[in-house]
């Protein structure tokens, strides 16, 4: 069945309801008075107007989404927008239910509750980004989530607690794309979830462990079956590219650059993709057809200063670079040469879980390096973007986040402090 859109709800009430569900850090019980699980909230556009909601149906029958941006808590009758169509995927032992959301408000919040024939599921929320000319962002970035559950349940407990407005995942989720690994890990993504009820939206890239582009169409409803696109956040504020390592990268510059130039008048725009370009452990193998075809579109962007990749395990951050010829410049090393003035900084590359690595392929242009288990805390602002590293140990000693001051750094969180210091502050 075609999914049903919904026209722009216009109230904007915060009211946080009882929590229904108990978590843990090891452990999260999905709801046993419904017939559904696994919820998660998916920015594929425009994140100011447009979301979708999916979920794993395992009781057919009767299945309604109420939807309100006024929380009406468990009474179902209070809520004005009724679905009862939806997309419907098998994948993965899954039954995906998806509802793509059109014409939404910006910076909205926005309570949905599914009801089928077993009774009625919790009480969700998510939020818009928000669109005011002076509006700044909280995202959370990182990738290869698939083999250590200790520390991607660390890492997850930690998103719920920060409240950013949205997490890039650049691929990785599971170690062989299997049906109960997939159960594991939606099982663990559950602890992004507050315990008011509060998801964050995800915008995701493949990685080489999830077998074909399939796999992030039926789980994820991605916007196209090259898994290439892009979300635009805030007033002109951020367009984030998503773009595929495990396809034809030359095949994908013509997206890459048209969407560079149709978001020129932006303040800032970040790409994010699985392999690096330079990867800085050993064994990983160079980024060749990406540095031809996709570091030249990058670097042609005057508001492109950070790329986000993931795929070794480790955590690194360079300096600002941009593509060099050995024979014309001396300070060139592997292609790139440090230029604070015009350059653009790559950070990665994929700590969220799976086993770390020592980066022990550094370059004359990395800033700092570690084998740390984190994640990238990122705060995007019209005249500067700043970039920190989560390391996201001890998760349950950090404080919850009050939405309304979620850029103040909350107390208890540990910060990676490498030699040149914990920030990277990227300027207009």
């Amino acid at each position: 069945m075609t999914s049903e859109k919904v026209t722009a709800l216009n109230r904007l009430p915060f009211l946080v309801s009882k929590s229904l569900i108990i978590f843990s850090i090891l452990f999260v019980c999905s709801p046993v008075f419904s017939g559904n699980r696994f919820f998660r909230v998916l920015f594929n556009e425009d994140a100011n107007h447009k979301a979708t909601i999916i979920w794993d149906q395992y009781q057919c029958g009767g299945v309604h989404l109420y939807l309100d941006s006024v929380d009406h808590g468990q009474d179902i009758d209070k809520y004005p927008h009724v679905f009862s169509k939806f997309k419907k995927k098998k994948h993965k032992g899954l039954l995906n239910y998806s509802l793509e959301l059109d014409s939404l408000k910006a910076g909205t919040i926005y309570y949905f509750i599914v009801k089928d024939d077993e009774g009625l599921s919790r009480r969700f929320y998510f939020e818009t980004t928000p669109k005011e000319p002076d509006s700044k962002l909280l995202l959370i970035a990182g990738g290869d989530s698939r083999t250590q559950r200790k520390q991607r349940q660390e890492a997850n407990l930690l998103v719920s607690k920060l409240k950013p407005h949205a997490i890039l995942f650049a691929g990785d989720f599971t170690a062989s794309d299997i049906p109960h690994q997939w159960e594991m890990w939606f099982e663990d993504w559950e602890l992004t979830i507050g315990k008011d009820g509060r998801i964050t939206p995800l915008v995701v890239a493949r990685g080489n462990h999830e077998h074909s582009n399939g796999v992030m169409q039926k789980l994820f409803n991605v916007p196209n079956s090259k898994v290439a696109f892009n979300v635009e956040m805030g007033d002109h504020l951020l367009n984030v590219i998503a773009l595929n390592t495990e396809s034809k990268k030359k095949s994908q510059t013509k997206f890459l650059s048209r969407t560079l130039n149709d978001h020129e008048c932006y303040d800032w725009q970040i790409p994010m993709y699985h392999r690096p370009v330079r990867p800085h452990v050993d064994y990983k193998p160079e980024g060749v057809d990406q540095y031809n075809y996709w570091v030249p579109q990058f670097e042609k962007s005057k508001n492109t200063k950070l790329v986000i990749e993931s795929d070794a395990h480790t955590c690194k951050r360079t300096w600002p670079i941009l593509k060099c010829d050995k024979q014309a410049d001396g300070n060139c090393a592997e292609g790139f040469v440090r230029d604070d003035a015009k350059g653009i900084v790559y950070i990665g590359e994929g700590c969220w879980g799976a086993p770390a690595r020592w980066p022990n392929d550094p370059k004359p242009w990395t800033r700092d390096k570690e084998q740390v288990y984190s994640f990238k805390y990122i705060f995007v602002a019209p005249n500067k973007i700043e970039v920190r590293t989560v390391l996201y140990m001890l998760s349950n000693e950090v404080k919850e986040v009050d939405p309304e001051n979620r850029f103040q750094l909350p107390e208890n969180l540990k910060f990676w402090t490498p030699e040149n210091g914990p920030l990277i502050e990227i300027k207009k």
